[in-house]
């Protein structure tokens, strides 16, 4: 299965590296984390484990660069360049159920727009076979309000991978999913990890925090 996504992800020759050093965050008084200091390399994937709201989601989307820490550094390195904090972002593929998308926009249109805001023309040739991977074929001009979770869900997968970026982070990636979903996710993870990409997932979900390598608790 997880040829589906070979196309879509060939090797990286670009040698990606996520580093933090002394990275922390707090809600007022509540501190998520501290001091951590982190190292993801191909081949290295992060599980990010601990209970509900402990700050799981919180870690994802600092180190996606959607939010910023309290203190310390978050660092990626491509191509042997550290990327500015302002285009982490633009490399960085996210996954969670809690990404709001437009219900009046199609998946191809969700997909076009990521297309057209990066200003990537080369990007509309890969929104068929991305969403042909990720199993919308037959719903790729059908509204997404129309969607059940399950195949928004699917949405939000084939948006974070559109791009084939080299930092991809997957927070409860196969919530609201079924099976063969979770299947599909699964495939992902492995084809993107073989193509020499950067793996972070934030789960509390036991087959989940199996896919990485290396882990750290917060909420500890």
């Amino acid at each position: 299965m997880p040829d589906r996504f070979a196309a879509l992800l060939p090797s990286r020759t670009d040698a990606p590296r996520l580093r933090t050093a002394g990275l922390g965050h707090a809600f007022g008084p509540r501190v998520t984390f501290r001091r951590l200091d982190l190292d993801v390399t191909p081949g290295a994937p992060l599980a990010i484990v601990g209970p509900n709201g402990a700050g799981k989601s919180t870690l994802a989307r600092v180190l996606a660069g959607l939010l910023d820490a309290r203190a310390g550094t978050v660092t990626l390195t491509v191509g042997g360049a550290d990327l500015a904090a302002d285009d982490r972002p633009f490399s960085t593929g996210f996954v969670a159920p809690y990404l709001g998308l437009y219900d009046a926009l199609t998946p191809s249109e969700h997909l076009a727009f990521v297309a057209d805001g990066r200003a990537r023309a080369d990007l509309h040739a890969r929104i068929a076979p991305t969403l042909a991977a990720v199993g919308l074929a037959g719903r790729a001009h059908d509204p997404v309000g129309t969607f059940s979770s399950g195949l928004r869900q699917r949405v939000r997968v084939a948006l974070a991978v559109v791009a084939a970026p080299p930092l991809l982070v997957l927070d409860e990636p196969t919530a609201a999913l079924d099976t063969v979903g979770a299947a599909m996710v699964d495939a992902l993870r492995q084809a993107h990890v073989a193509s020499g990409g950067l793996l972070v997932i934030a789960t509390n979900d036991a087959r989940e925090a199996a896919w990485g390598t290396q882990s750290v608790t917060v909420g500890e």
